[in-house]
């Protein structure tokens, strides 16, 4: 498995690749992580043999990765810039060996053309590909194997719901997880429905100076803690979550929590639309106002979001890490490498 970035580092392609790889290695596969770090190290994580490798040009990475191709059956790779990183030369110079590729997320809105560009050119150069989600199919025009949408953690027993409302946002402060839309929804909810919701917000990014001045001037309750490594137990605090992707999506629904997505454009729309049964388990809106709405909506009548608690709670029980980690091997045995 190549992975631009790899556990402890905090991500969603970081789980992807670990869950995954766990699921794999316990299913009798022996796993290699190549990833990049500030410095190289070899470890062993549990059954998983992580080699980080120098952060530096691809000439450099590559010749440090060889090795480990060489003594691959399969090799891996997560998103474009792992293939173009790590494995480029590799389609002419010898170690060959089948390489797949998963490709996660997007860029940014609108789709720079150089990022369809490469996407485009590594999808013809690997045997087959996953695709995290099926607007990556339609808005990056890329055929694949099958769509995923990750998978959620086991939860033992999702904790009660606290008395008093508050909600949890987890994501990156940038400008492609929408937390402006919530910020303003909570000072519509205030001005126009007179109800305030205490927000606390995981996560670090470029707008975090933005948005910490604007409920400051707002008056808004919301409380900053930057990069979690295990945000479960804040989600158990909290009634409502604010999360607008894939992993963290799963894990709101697995712990019964209500979650509240927004969009502000197209691609962003089809994101959260595309994923399983999304108008039955989770509320999705486009703008504060709409927001706002459906948060009063629920906080006047809290036995309103009962059903799409337990039927979110049931789809991510179904939706396990295992269940992607076999969309990897069927589609290795589709193409004939075991």
């Amino acid at each position: 498995m190549i992975t631009p970035s790899f556990h402890p580092s905090v991500g969603g392609v970081e789980t992807h690749v670990l869950r995954v790889s766990q699921c794999l290695a316990g299913a009798g596969h022996d796993i290699t992580i190549l990833t990049h770090a500030d410095r190289p190290s070899q470890e062993q994580l549990g059954p998983l043999a992580v080699h980080r490798i120098l952060r530096t040009s691809w000439l450099s990475a590559w010749r440090a990765s060889r090795p480990h191709i060489a003594a691959a059956d399969i090799v891996h790779c997560h998103d474009a810039y792992s293939f173009l990183h790590f494995y480029l030369p590799s389609c002419w110079l010898p170690p060959r060996r089948p390489v797949f590729a998963t490709f996660h997320g997007y860029e940014r809105y609108p789709i720079p053309s150089e990022a369809l560009r490469w996407r485009d050119f590594v999808r013809r150069r690997v045997r087959d590909a996953l695709c995290m989600g099926e607007f990556i199919c339609e808005h990056y025009d890329t055929a694949c194997y099958a769509v995923s949408y990750g998978g959620a953690d086991p939860v033992a027993e999702a904790p009660p719901l606290p008395p008093n409302p508050s909600a949890l946002f987890i994501g990156r402060l940038a400008e492609d997880t929408s937390i402006m839309l919530y910020a303003e929804a909570l000072v519509t909810l205030q001005r126009d429905y007179g109800r305030r919701v205490p927000l606390t917000v995981v996560g670090d990014g470029p707008l975090r100076p933005m948005v910490e001045r604007y409920a400051e001037a707002q008056g808004l309750e919301v409380k900053f803690l930057g990069t979690v490594a295990d945000p479960m137990p804040l989600l158990g605090e909290s009634r409502f979550a604010f999360v607008s992707g894939y992993l963290a999506i799963w894990q709101a629904l697995a712990m019964k929590r209500l979650v509240f997505a927004v969009y502000d454009n197209d691609l962003k729309r089809d994101y959260l639309l595309g994923f399983p049964e999304a108008g039955r388990v989770m509320v999705v809106s486009s703008d504060p106002a709409g927001l706002a709405a459906e948060l009063d909506r629920h906080l006047a009548t809290p036995t309103l979001g009962e059903e799409m608690r337990e039927r979110g709670a049931a789809l991510g029980a179904e939706h396990t890490w295992g269940r992607v980690a076999d969309l990897y091997l069927d589609m290795y045995r589709a193409r004939g490498v075991i």
